[in-house]
């Protein structure tokens, strides 16, 4: 039985005056979750409670596995208190079988298996907004322990009543943000910050964050989630650095994924090869990549690198004189940029082709 759902009836049964415990047909503890077992008598499928070593048992209709128990003496109290439990678990149950079918209908959305017609009635029988605008935001987590993503970000994420958060395995969820009220993307962005310091400061578990382009209806869903799912690939080769990765503003990292990994790594080599392996020392290319990160700005890099302004003026001499690139100019620095980040476009693609 989903561990989600056992906590949702536990939630309910804490609702009762009455003491009762549930249990599966083997004894064991199931609400509340310890680690205790139960010597059950013999239960008919349909009837009243039996006594045994003091406490009252009766098999639950709605799931005829679980084993409804409690310590109430009084007959008719103990009758009265069994029928609510049953009927409140069958509620329960209802009404998550029916959350798990909308559930199963936006994975279906998101992952392009409708047609249009489909998508048309599947929007119809649940109330889907046809025309709203919406991003989705996926969300990826590798530490998950005992549960899932999707009942993890249950708990602490934030929505309104539009929001719609979709599992998609054990370690994502596909999150359906309504945008209509949002006065541009950046609040996107702002938001899943947002969400990372929450589990961070709460949980203490990481999540890396893909946020697709906005969809103006619901046809176009599927195409963000796309988007979204691609900026966390990419942005694991390009910025392993980030946990936040945003698709419209990968375009250099888009444009280097799609190339062959033989022009990548043609290009790549134009730059890097044996005959400049000892001007790109890691000391040259950390410099180089501060050099970029600052704006090409060489005051602050200096700064951040602890090093004289005329040290990183030297180094950056030194690349022009061997390859005649002023990193110094924004069209040169463009240049060693994109041929700099070939490499990780080359070797991803090779790993990628060796694991098939």
């Amino acid at each position: 039985m989903d561990t989600r759902l056992l906590i949702q009836i536990e939630q309910v049964l804490s609702r009762l005056h009455a003491p009762i415990s549930l249990l599966d047909t083997e004894g064991n503890s199931l609400i509340p979750n310890e680690d205790i077992r139960f010597s059950l008598p013999a239960l008919p499928h349909q009837g009243g409670p039996v006594m045994q070593d003091g406490r009252l048992y009766q098999v639950c209709t709605a799931v005829p596995d679980w084993v409804m128990m409690t310590t109430i003496s009084d007959a008719e109290s103990t009758k009265d208190a069994f029928l609510l439990c049953d009927a409140m678990i069958s509620a329960t149950i209802a009404a998550s079988e029916a959350g798990n079918d909308l559930n199963n209908t936006y994975q279906r959305i998101l992952q392009n298996e409708l047609s249009l017609a489909e998508l048309d009635a599947m929007a119809d029988e649940h109330r889907i907004p046809i025309s709203n605008s919406r991003c989705v935001l996926l969300m990826h987590m590798v530490q998950v322990q005992q549960r899932n993503a999707y009942e993890i970000l249950d708990e602490i994420l934030p929505r309104s009543h539009a929001d719609v958060l979709v599992a998609m395995d054990k370690h994502t969820a596909a999150f359906i943000k309504d945008v209509s009220s949002m006065d541009d993307e950046d609040e996107l962005r702002q938001f899943a910050c947002a969400v990372q310091e929450t589990l961070l400061g709460e949980i203490a578990l990481p999540i890396t964050i893909g946020i697709g382009e906005i969809a103006r209806g619901v046809g176009e869903l599927h195409e963000s989630y796309r988007q979204a799912r691609r900026a966390i690939e990419i942005g694991r080769v390009y910025a392993p650095e980030r946990t936040i990765h945003v698709y419209r503003s990968m375009m250099l990292e888009r444009f280097l994924s799609d190339l062959s990994p033989e022009v990548a790594e043609h290009y790549h080599g134009l730059l890097f090869n044996r005959s400049t392996a000892r001007l790109f020392s890691e000391e040259m290319l950390y410099t180089i990549e501060m050099f970029f990160k600052k704006d090409l700005n060489l005051s602050d890099t200096a700064r951040q690198l602890y090093i004289h302004r005329n040290t990183l003026v030297y180094r950056l001499d030194k690349v022009q004189r061997q390859l005649g690139l002023d990193l110094r100019k924004f069209e040169d620095a463009v240049t060693f940029k994109m041929l700099l980040e070939m490499r990780k476009c080359g070797n991803n693609k090779a790993k990628g082709k060796k694991s098939h």
